[in-house]
């Protein structure tokens, strides 16, 4: 059982640095409105990937990135003994990682802290 949950967490990690790299571009578009929708990957880091696209606003997304052990996912995508829900809405919700499973999420590509 540990070895999947620091699969999957490690796997978060990984997608998240995609999303990284997604929202750089957004923020290059000429034509950034704040309230457009941008679609980032699901974070969940589920065995065989997930496809789902999660739509938030780029200060949605900075506001889940202010912390390297928070996530985005799509609703329902949750592990119960690998995360917590710390907020949640119709597009998303937003996870912080267990402390048992920090460790395997520490390489964030911001270096933001965990609170």
């Amino acid at each position: 059982m540990e070895d999947r949950i620091e699969r999957q967490a490690r796997n978060e990690a990984l997608i998240r640095e995609v999303n990284e790299r997604i929202d750089a571009v957004d923020k290059e578009s000429a034509s950034w409105d704040k309230e457009a929708l941008f679609e980032f990957f699901c974070e969940c880091g589920r065995e065989g990937a997930c496809h789902v696209t999660v739509p938030l606003t780029l200060d949605e997304y900075e506001r889940v990135r202010a912390q390297s052990d928070r996530f985005v996912l799509s609703p329902g995508h949750e592990t119960d003994n690998l995360e917590h829900i710390v907020e949640q809405t119709e597009r998303y919700v937003v996870v912080d990682k267990v402390p048992r499973a920090e460790p395997f999420v520490e390489d964030d590509p911001r270096g933001a802290p965990s609170r």
